[in-house]
């Protein structure tokens, strides 16, 4: 790992309260302790993969030694991957926490993190290690004083008994003969990536993936050496790949991560010395034989010079004819963007080609008379409003707006399409219908601030009108209330203690959203209603300070509702009672938590986790 010259900006993410978000106060704890007591062995150099600007490895050592890999992607995002079962869940385990920290101290923001309780742990941890460092050290020394042909006996009889050492002697025989010789360097590339029979779960694709990283290696120094020979050993490799990568569950990313890898060589060996306008023609073929359509088209372009993008232009517009003039597999318009056969698959990805090729001939209204021709979907419908919007053919966007709404009544991207149109040219009532009818399929907060400001828009008068919209979210709660009594009597043995209440969530979320904290308040208070537990504490996190011990008194509700379903852990219900303690005064905290100490006495876990 490169150490940066300065702070980076994304330091933050890991901080103590960032990585204790990610996974839990228990499991943090954990990590913690890994690594305080040094079990965190980081790599020297890593590999950055594509979408990533800083990443670090390690073999954590838990009850077994675990791979663990910590990444920051472009967008400033924490991820990270490790073998251990908890991680391959989807949680982000202790070995993951202990890296992260060991990481953090690296970018010398922290100390060495030291604590008490794992002091003796560091201790062992430090012994351990010192006598296995010994114990190597006079391994290392007695295998060298063998004799060779002992030791070749001995690795050849390993290598029966072991798949992967045969692999890595194939890969090393190969390697060895492969210097000047690109038939040679061809059969080192199929030892490295040998045909797979059958399904490669996650284990088996990146012990593959590892093994097969040796490609890069002997492929690289090609690059300057013969550009040419290089290209066609990449795209030899890269076929090889793919056939596994069909039969691969990649979930760690190693398959995917070496594919982009040689597709980076190979644009590299481009730039060395530019292909043929006809290598277009095999690209393609290479292209079509990717399970996962990981190229990227623009940078390849880019790399392999005029000739052969003249060569995709042509390539491109022929293709796309072509697919118009055959007859469909389907006649049905698809209503969405999601691919819904082979058929739509191929045609999506032929017009794309196509209208990218139209787009650097720098004629919009050739462009837009393409996209007409063919446009289908509510997508690409979409695509034709947002090219006149930019272009200020406003007229023009609100036509094929309209149309996107009258073909695709139900999708929401065609109506924002339509709605944005008619706001911007002054359509005040219309989009304050579509305002409303969004209004009434999902009463939010957004929806509703924005349906009064598109009721100012049209004149209308905002208290009446205001006053029409909580009459209306009144109504719908008594029908709901209604419904859900009706059903409550028809469950024998019901409990009377559970009856419905009348939920008043949606107007609570109004009133907050318009800063009525004490109307909210007061409607919350009321007892024969009920309130969402999340809007509940959108009240609570809107209360001003003055007001905090509200905001306590509306986050005890949730707390006491959280306890009712918990079970240990108690990550949850403690992370809510921190927050409830620190709303109080310190007198009434401590007389809260003492409370609780008695209530939920039976619940050890609990318990020992109370501040």
């Amino acid at each position: 790992m490169t150490q940066p010259t300065q702070s980076p900006s994304w330091l933050h993410l890991l901080s103590d309260q960032a990585l204790a978000d990610m996974s839990g106060p228990t499991v943090f704890e954990r990590g913690l302790n890994y690594a305080a007591s040094g079990l965190a062995e980081t790599a020297g150099d890593v590999t950055l993969r594509p979408g990533e600007q800083a990443a670090i490895e390690a073999t954590v050592h838990g009850n077994l030694p675990y791979a663990v890999r910590l990444w920051i992607s472009a967008d400033d995002e924490l991820d990270g991957a490790c073998t251990c079962p908890h991680a391959q869940d989807g949680n982000f385990c202790k070995h993951l926490v202990a890296l992260a920290l060991a990481w953090r101290a690296a970018l010398g923001d922290a100390a060495a993190i030291s604590l008490p309780q794992t002091a003796r742990k560091q201790s062992y941890a430090t012994q351990k290690s010192s006598v296995q460092t010994e114990r190597q050290d006079a391994l290392r020394r007695f295998i060298w004083e063998q004799d060779a042909s002992v030791l070749a006996e001995r690795l050849w009889s390993w290598a029966e008994r072991d798949r992967a050492c045969m692999a890595d002697l194939k890969i090393w025989a190969s390697s060895s003969k492969a210097v000047n010789d690109p038939k040679a360097l061809r059969a080192a590339i199929d030892a490295a990536l040998p045909r797979r029979n059958g399904y490669l779960d996650w284990r088996r694709s990146n012990d593959y993936a590892r093994q097969g990283s040796a490609v890069m290696e002997l492929l690289r120094p090609w690059v300057q050496r013969d550009a040419a020979t290089a290209r066609e050993l990449c795209e030899h490799a890269l076929r090889r790949l793919f056939k596994v990568a069909e039969q691969s569950d990649d979930s760690l990313g190693g398959i995917g991560g070496l594919i982009q890898d040689l597709m980076g060589l190979l644009i590299e060996t481009l730039r060395t010395a530019a292909p043929p306008a006809s290598w277009i023609d095999r690209w393609f073929k290479l292209m079509d034989a990717d399970p996962w359509g990981l190229w990227n088209e623009p940078a390849v372009l880019e790399a392999a010079g005029p000739e052969a993008q003249a060569r995709y232009a042509e390539r491109a517009c022929q293709d796309w004819h072509k697919w118009r003039q055959r007859p469909r597999k389907t006649t049905s318009r698809r209503s969405s963007s999601f691919l819904t056969s082979d058929d739509d698959l191929e045609r999506d990805l032929l017009r794309r080609r196509y209208l990218e090729v139209l787009a650097r001939q720098d004629d919009p209204r050739a462009l837009l008379d393409a996209m007409i021709e063919s446009v289908e979907t509510a997508a690409e419908y979409c695509d034709v409003v947002a090219f006149c919007e930019a272009r200020n053919w406003h007229r023009e966007a609100l036509q094929w707006a309209q149309s996107a709404a009258r073909l695709h009544p139900r999708d929401a991207r065609c109506e924002d399409a339509l709605l944005r149109c008619y706001e911007r040219d002054g359509w005040d009532e219309e989009a304050l219908a579509i305002r409303r009818q969004r209004l009434e399929h999902h009463p939010g907060p957004m929806q509703y601030m924005a349906l009064l400001r598109a009721a100012k828009n049209a004149k209308r008068d905002p208290a009446l009108y205001r006053a029409e919209l909580f009459a209306w979210a009144e109504q719908r709660e008594q029908a709901k209330h209604k419904h859900a009594l009706e059903q409550h009597r028809h469950i024998e043995f019901s409990d009377p203690l559970a009856t419905p209440r009348l939920d008043v969530s949606v107007r609570v979320q109004w009133l907050v959203a318009e800063k009525k904290l004490d109307d909210a308040w007061s409607l919350t208070q009321t007892p024969d209603t009920q309130c969402d537990a999340a809007v509940l504490e959108q009240l609570a996190d809107a209360m001003p300070k003055q007001r905090r011990a509200d905001a306590a008194r509306l986050l005890q509700r949730i707390f006491e509702h959280e306890m009712k379903m918990a079970s240990s852990p108690y990550d949850g219900p403690l992370k809510r009672v921190r927050q409830i303690v620190a709303c109080l005064p310190p007198t009434q905290a401590s007389a809260w938590v003492e409370s609780l100490r008695s209530t939920y006495k039976a619940r050890r876990r609990f318990i020992a986790g109370l501040p």
